[in-house]
């Protein structure tokens, strides 16, 4: 894989947020509980009961909850894990659905890539930016990041997994979803997210890729 020293590189917003918006929306496409595209199926996400005994956390206080779910993927190499109060958990849900697409840096070797996601329904899907630019359709699938609201009403806590598919290792998985769930939960990161989908013209990826670094 060659690095993409994107760092020295201009990112043109418009072209990511509207020429390539079709195109995510096709490779994307829902059907019968897969993500498909041309051949190329995204791994679909898995319910929380094929996780987890579900009867038994619910008998259990939300702090310990949190130890169970969080323990039980701590020495997992394919999958991390979180947990979020049922507000900000849903504050996540809302705005992915009116921005559902962003981009997101991954550092290695002194220089960095960036991974494409997009929010449907229950799920992000990430992906290879440079791949997906070059075919939608066979894109390889490199994390799922999955939002369970079994939870949310008995709880007040949603559960959070993301699956590590291919491409990334553990750790940088875990930067990457510390990046996003800040993208969508803090309201300053949230605008470019917001601008990124909505009002492209405004969006600059190095002010963004600078103030994720503070």
């Amino acid at each position: 894989m060659a690095l993409q020293r994107l760092a020295r590189s201009p990112l043109t917003a418009r072209a990511l947020a509207w020429h390539h918006r079709a195109q995510c929306l096709r490779a994307f496409a829902s059907d019968s509980g897969k993500i498909k595209s041309g051949g190329f199926s995204f791994p679909a996400p898995r319910t929380l009961q094929q996780i987890v005994k579900l009867e038994l956390l619910e008998n259990e206080e939300p702090a310990e909850i949190q130890r169970i779910w969080e323990n039980y993927h701590a020495d997992k190499d394919d999958c991390i894990a979180t947990t979020m109060s049922a507000v900000d958990f849903n504050a996540i849900k809302e705005r992915a659905r009116s921005a559902p697409f962003f981009v997101f840096p991954v550092y290695r070797q002194g220089g960095f890539f960036n991974m494409l996601c997009q929010f449907q329904d229950t799920c992000f899907l990430v992906t290879y930016l440079e791949a997906f630019k070059e075919n939608p359709g066979l894109a390889p699938p490199c994390l799922t990041v999955s939002l369970f609201d079994n939870l949310v009403d008995k709880k007040q806590l949603g559960l959070i997994r993301a699956d590590v598919v291919n491409m990334l290792d553990k750790a940088e998985s875990e930067k990457l979803l510390s990046q996003l769930i800040a993208s969508y939960s803090d309201k300053s990161l949230f605008q470019w997210v917001d601008k990124f989908n909505n009002r492209p013209n405004e969006f600059d990826f190095e002010a963004y890729r600078k103030e994720l670094e503070q």
